[in-house]
């Protein structure tokens, strides 16, 4: 089961890259470790107080539940910052760990 996240006290940085989930590279065929506690949102905006409401783009990357991450450079959000978007992607859990459902009582179903 996962475990609760770390606390923290006051105001969390939030300059870089949460990790990827642990996946096999689809193309390269290699593992990437990454972590379990990969459960991050990276929100992008081109102003953090803009004059105006901005549309909210929000992009789940594909990868068949098996690999993938909302941190790749080209789901980033160089494009969309010159056209007044904020821009939501996401790292879910993959493979075993987001999806495994064996319809037992100790692995009753999806907890991705």
């Amino acid at each position: 089961a996962p475990l609760p996240p770390q606390p923290w006290n006051g105001i969390r940085e939030s300059k870089n890259h949460g990790p990827v989930c642990p996946q096999k590279d689809i193309f390269k065929q290699v593992v990437i470790p990454g972590s379990e506690a990969c459960l991050y949102l990276n929100v992008y905006s081109p102003d953090l107080k803009p004059s105006k409401p901005l549309a909210v783009m929000v992009f789940i990357h594909g990868g068949g539940y098996k690999s993938g991450s909302g941190n790749v450079d080209h789901y980033g959000p160089d494009f969309l910052m010159n056209h007044d978007v904020v821009l939501v992607t996401i790292n879910y859990r993959l493979e075993a760990l987001g999806f495994l459902c064996l319809d037992t009582e100790e692995v009753p179903g999806n907890a991705g």
